[in-house]
């Protein structure tokens, strides 16, 4: 079986205080169509050329870069230095120009590495993702991109795993597991200390054995 090329990709986990405990995490759909047809994950995407960035203090530049953009582009705020700011409707390049022109300081500190997952072999498409952590204190508007998503939800971890248990949501193998992780953290601060100390090398990566789905655990050469 020959395989695919691996491509680049961040995602964003958008948090916020939960009513009572907890945190929430903001989910969205898929259309039913595609390679994640259906499926409810966090906003995100592959790396493209204009989240290229120069001068950063950040050796994973790009993928914040890339996050903030897919983010941007999904749901409709850009994380900034100073909070979130609504988007403007357009993609790729010119989203990212019109940033630069209107001298918007990205917030690429207000994220936080939380882990890096890559699709095994033999998958239709293969990504090599970084998982990062966004804590907000607002309520943003959300605009959705409805040429790549179908919904969304603000939802906490436990009522997202229900539904998976129950069969109404779908979800691969990273979703469920961040979910569970942020299932353990009491507080949105909780949750951000735990995040970090990730060192962007170790990959997880899901393996078939005995019919089961399990994950492993290596350093990229």
């Amino acid at each position: 079986m020959s395989d695919v090329p691996v491509r680049p990709a961040s995602t964003v986990l958008v948090i916020r205080p939960a009513p009572t405990f907890g945190v929430e995490v903001l989910m969205v759909q898929r259309p039913s169509q595609g390679f994640f047809g259906g499926l409810m994950v966090f906003p995100g995407g592959a790396l493209e050329d204009c989240d290229l960035v120069t001068g950063s203090v950040f050796d994973d530049a790009k993928h914040r870069m890339a996050g903030i953009r897919e983010t941007a582009e999904e749901v409709g705020f850009v994380v900034t230095q100073r909070g979130l700011i609504p988007s403007a409707q357009t993609k790729g390049e010119e989203l990212v120009e019109s940033w630069r022109a209107s001298g918007i300081e990205l917030g690429f500190d207000r994220l936080t590495l939380v882990s890096r997952w890559m699709t095994p072999f033999g998958a239709p498409a293969r990504f090599d993702t970084r998982f990062y952590l966004v804590a907000v204190d607002d309520d943003p508007d959300i605009i959705l991109d409805t040429d790549e998503l179908v919904g969304h939800a603000w939802v906490t971890p436990r009522k997202a795993l229900d539904e998976v248990r129950q069969g109404t949501w779908q979800m691969i193998l990273p979703t469920v597991s961040h979910l569970r992780w942020l299932g353990r953290r009491a507080t949105v601060e909780d949750a951000v200390a735990a995040a970090a100390g990730a060192d962007g090398q170790t990959v997880i990566e899901p393996v078939a054995s005995d019919g089961e789905l399990l994950v492993r655990y290596r350093s990229p050469k």
